[in-house]
């Protein structure tokens, strides 16, 4: 099977480095997210203490500026993967967008 049959994640040209890159760094920014939300949790909890305001019992605690802090920090994460996930998507559209500029795919069709 070539490279080009196979499919772009698996080219081995440079383009097909940055996508398996692009995998890696998606994989890496969920794992930081799902870390980040298990802090955020614990900023919460710490919040919920200082007001005597359950989350639960409803928005107050988002008064507090730590916990509004740790919560817009989460925007950062999921920017981060959003935007990766559409990079990786542009770059494994297919062949119509690759031929021009990755030679697994020009070499697949010679």
């Amino acid at each position: 099977m070539t490279a080009a049959a196979a499919g772009p994640a698996s080219c081995s040209c440079e383009l097909g480095c940055a996508r398996r890159h692009l995998e890696h760094a998606i994989a890496e920014l969920e794992q930081a997210r799902l870390s980040w939300g298990v802090w955020a949790d614990g900023v919460r909890k710490l919040a919920e203490q200082r007001t005597g305001v359950s989350a639960a019992e409803g928005f107050a605690v988002l008064d507090d500026p730590e916990y509004a802090r740790a919560l817009r920090m989460g925007s950062w994460f999921e920017d981060a993967v959003r935007a990766t996930a559409v990079t990786l998507e542009v770059t494994g559209a297919g062949d119509a967008v690759l031929a021009p500029v990755c030679p697994c795919v020009q070499a697949g069709r010679q």
